[in-house]
């Protein structure tokens, strides 16, 4: 654009009008329904992939999944530091560390899961991923 004129007045009627938009047929993800993965098709997904050496049944697994991810939304840190916090880097880095203590904490009560978990960082990282999913799913659906 360029400026040609100064102190001039456009002139517009007084009549209603009405303009029509550019392009009518917008693409992309307009009005399209996010599409969300059951949790028990991502806890089947993720077991099925990581833990085949861990001997518990997939309903123990699922149990397991699920306490592990209250404990988490448990953490005095989850809330402000996670659930609240809108910077995503932050964020993974703080629900990381959070993961971390409550895999610590629940050592005992779940050492195989604990062996599986720490000799292997690819698990490590798509456990973090599946706490992520179902930490986010059930705070969205909250």
């Amino acid at each position: 654009m360029e400026r040609t004129k100064l102190n001039h007045t456009i002139g517009l009627e007084d009549a209603e009008t009405e303009l029509d938009p550019q392009n009518p047929n917008p693409r992309g993800a307009h009005g399209v329904e996010e599409k969300k993965v059951p949790l028990d098709k991502t806890i089947k997904t993720s077991n099925e992939r990581w833990f085949q050496g861990w001997d518990a049944t997939p309903e123990d697994q699922r149990v397991k999944f699920a306490t592990l991810s209250h404990h988490i939304k448990a953490h005095p840190d989850y809330q402000e530091k996670v659930a609240d916090n809108k910077d995503v880097q932050t964020r993974d880095l703080a629900l990381k560390k959070i993961l971390e203590e409550v895999i610590s904490q629940q050592q005992r009560q779940e050492l195989e899961l604990y062996k599986l978990y720490a000799k292997d960082d690819a698990l490590k990282q798509a456990f973090f991923n599946t706490m992520l999913r179902m930490t986010e799913s059930s705070t969205l659906s909250a």
